[in-house]
């Protein structure tokens, strides 16, 4: 399993831009890491990407297809509750050891906000 460095950047229209730099793993075009107590899983395939969260509170799921609108989700472990989530998928690039991805979340099929995503890696 290759040990690797992610560099990556979440930027929405209302928040800050959210920088990480961490250590992962990648193996299989899924890259893992942990950051302040949460597992994140990047699955990269052709023309699609699948972002996994989650921690003992909360798990979400983000599936970016280009040009599609897909159905994710966000579940609070502790509520037992499960929240549905389109993401509409309006840009995304996979080129070698780098993703970018420009998307927009709707929840209750009420628009939350537009993001962009940023992620690239090298060896260690």
């Amino acid at each position: 399993m290759p040990k690797i460095i992610i560099n990556s950047s979440v930027k929405s229209n209302t928040d800050e831009e959210i920088l990480i730099k961490e250590k992962a793993i990648l193996k299989d075009n899924i890259i893992t890491y942990k950051k302040h107590g949460i597992n994140v899983s990047i699955n990269i395939k052709n023309n699609n990407v699948l972002l996994l969260r989650e921690n003992d509170e909360m798990k979400i799921t983000l599936n970016f297809k280009k040009n599609e609108k897909t159905i994710s989700f966000y579940e609070i472990k502790t509520l037992n509750l499960k929240i549905e989530i389109k993401v509409i998928t309006k840009k995304l690039i996979i080129d070698n050891k780098k993703v970018s991805i420009t998307y927009d979340l709707y929840m209750n099929d009420e628009f939350s906000d537009s993001f962009n995503y940023d992620l690239e890696w090298s060896d260690l």
